[in-house]
């Protein structure tokens, strides 16, 4: 269950426009303004921009003063909503993605787990899953921008 360098700099750089755009400048921001700030090649942003503009969660524009606006309000854009566009089967195990298991059969793409009635992790893989899911769908944008994402 390993986050991605694209979740974790999509993260910091949404955070970063969202304050920017709060300070009362609703003008796009630039790539370039979020790659100084946040120490991120405007390359890699280019790449994770884009897959946040194809869900939604930013609008671009393009010419002289151009650059990107939140699509949502950040208090709307849940934590879950930018990690989940990023990250493909995020989950502590493969069974969990239901394609494959991790008994020697698991390799094969559709089958089934023959161990998953008694298997004794699978409940610590479910838990994780569950935990994960409610708390990044608990927290927003708008929570890391107020600094109220708190390690418990």
């Amino acid at each position: 269950m390993l986050i991605s360098t694209r979740s974790r700099y999509a993260l910091r750089a949404l955070a970063r426009m969202a304050r920017i755009l709060q300070e009362g400048d609703r003008t796009p921001v630039s790539l370039s303004l979020l790659s100084d700030r946040e120490q991120v090649s405007v390359r890699y942003l280019e790449q994770i921009f884009g897959l946040l503009r194809s869900s939604g969660l930013v609008k671009g524009k393009r010419g002289p003063g151009g650059g990107y606006v939140l699509g949502r309000e950040p208090g709307e854009i849940t934590l879950f909503d930018v990690v989940d566009v990023l990250e493909t089967d995020f989950l502590p195990a493969t069974c969990m993605i239901g394609e494959t298991s991790c008994s020697p059969d698991g390799e094969k793409k559709g089958v089934h787990c023959s161990l998953e009635e008694v298997c004794v992790t699978r409940p610590l893989w479910m838990t994780l899953r569950d935990m994960y899911y409610s708390y990044m769908k608990d927290r927003t944008l708008q929570d890391l921008v107020d600094g109220r994402v708190q390690r418990d």
